[in-house]
């Protein structure tokens, strides 16, 4: 077997990168002699990452962020908002930040990445964001373009569910506060953050969606609650269309985005576990109120939650 037909199968039977070392290791060649046989596959029409201190990896259903053709697939009202395409980022939160800083943006400028090497969860937890797997991007919004940011998380949900009906008919659901599921397993997360440090607020929401990631790397990176979708989409398509239905709903009546979000939420009538200051409650999620606190029967008590976390207790 030649060398590069060799690299091809360990590259389609590995669940994350492989080292140049490790390759030319087990072929006893040089690690120039595996960057050569890299090439000739990319020639061959594989589309094989390459990223620094990880090695090599075959992304087979890959699809290239592509500024244009995001650009292309926006809604009239959206035609003159910046469209930033990055290779890897720490946090598309923190760059989009950054970037507006330095030059401000319209509301609803919105950058995606290749991966993110620090991507951010709530409450100081991370999200895990491989090269090439996944839809991680995030939009600013300026204060006097925000009627009520107490929506922003609910919308961004909202619109990621929709914009998924769009190519799958997974039964992508919405778990309180800020999570999608497929399956019981976690597949794409949001992050509102707000900053009013430059004498006005900007928000900028944070979406990470899981759109091809193999279970393997969960596993190597144990995260057993997460997942990814099934199907295949078309991450350009899915960021615009994600962008046209926010902008549609934050232009709308609140109601729409309040009455959608319990439509597509699975949290109502599950019990669910969270904590409210010391106190750890068990109970049953009841309703989400015209705010979107999650109202939650627990004994004799009524516990409201505006926000935190919840886990969901037996079969769901």
């Amino acid at each position: 077997m030649k060398s590069k037909d060799y690299i091809l199968k360990a590259l389609k039977e590995a669940d994350d990168y492989l080292s140049g070392e490790e390759l030319a290791g087990e072929l006893a060649i040089s690690r120039a002699a595996v960057w050569q046989a890299i090439k000739a596959l990319r020639k061959e029409g594989h589309h094989i990452d390459a990223v620094t201190n990880r090695g090599y990896r075959l992304n087979e259903g890959y699809e290239a962020l592509n500024e244009d053709v995001m650009r292309s697939r926006l809604a009239p009202e959206l035609n003159r908002v910046a469209v930033l395409i990055r290779n890897s980022v720490d946090s598309t939160n923190d760059a989009l930040f950054r970037e507006d800083a330095a030059a401000p943006l319209p509301s609803f400028s919105f950058m995606a990445a290749e991966e993110q090497t620090a991507g951010k969860g709530r409450v100081g937890k991370s999200f895990h964001s491989p090269f090439g797997t996944g839809l991680y991007f995030s939009t600013i919004l300026h204060g006097e373009d925000v009627a009520d940011p107490a929506v922003l998380t609910m919308a961004a949900a909202v619109a990621c569910k929709e914009a998924l009906l769009i190519q799958t008919d997974e039964d992508v659901r919405i778990k309180w506060v800020n999570d999608l599921y497929l399956d019981h397993k976690k597949i794409a997360g949001i992050l509102t953050e707000a900053d009013f440090s430059r004498g006005h607020a900007r928000y900028v929401i944070g979406m990470g969606i899981n759109t091809a990631t193999a279970d393997a790397v969960f596993k190597k990176h144990t995260l057993a609650a997460a997942g990814s979708l099934h199907e295949h989409v078309f991450r350009n398509q899915l960021a615009a269309d994600i962008m046209n239905r926010l902008f549609a709903l934050l232009h709308g009546p609140a109601r729409v985005i309040l009455d959608s979000y319990r439509k597509y939420n699975l949290t109502i009538g599950k019990t669910v576990r969270f904590a409210k200051g010391d106190i750890e409650y068990t109970g049953r999620a009841a309703a989400i109120d015209d705010h979107g606190s999650l109202i939650v029967k627990a004994g004799g008590e009524t516990v409201v939650l505006s926000a935190g976390s919840i886990s969901i207790e037996g079969d769901w």
